[in-house]
């Protein structure tokens, strides 16, 4: 299936909201997710499959030179086909082209498949987080990724 990432509006919100309570414990409400999209400091993608269905969504913030991983999600049904991966670089090299100089995110310790992805395009683990996330409890690991480490396809941006 070909795959397609483009900037998310409103009538993406119910796929964006159920994706959402399929891949995480403890959901963002439907408040918060619709907030985002009038966040003027966020940029709210999505990732749709040639049959227009949208099957992964990506929210990032930049405020001055610094960007933040705030969500990402792929639903169960199309994970481990490389879409994350597609869906984070195109909203990382926006954000860089932006005037982003760093990337952060929180990544639960026990998510080794996410910190794998976020290796190898060029993060590395920086602090760790106590008790960062519930249900259950877990430490969050904290992960940052300058712009002269990002690795675009096994180059440098």
């Amino acid at each position: 299936m070909s795959v397609t990432v483009r900037q998310a509006c409103r009538e993406d919100l119910p796929y964006i909201i159920a994706i959402e309570e399929a891949s995480f414990s403890v959901p963002w409400s439907h408040q918060s997710l619709a907030a985002e999209l009038e966040n003027p400091v966020a940029s709210y993608y999505v990732l749709e499959g040639d049959d227009g269905q949208v099957v992964g969504y990506a929210d990032v913030w930049l405020v001055a030179d610094e960007g933040q991983l705030a969500n990402i999600a792929i639903h169960p049904s199309a994970r481990g086909l490389g879409y994350g991966e597609i869906l984070l670089r195109t909203a990382m090299e926006a954000l860089f082209r932006d005037g982003c100089t760093s990337m952060f995110l929180e990544v639960r310790q026990s998510n080794v498949p996410a910190q794998g992805l976020y290796r190898k395009l060029g993060y590395e683990a920086v602090a760790v987080r106590k008790d960062y996330y519930s249900q259950p409890t877990e430490n969050a690991c904290i992960m940052n990724c300058k712009k002269e480490n990002y690795q675009w396809l096994g180059h440098s941006l």
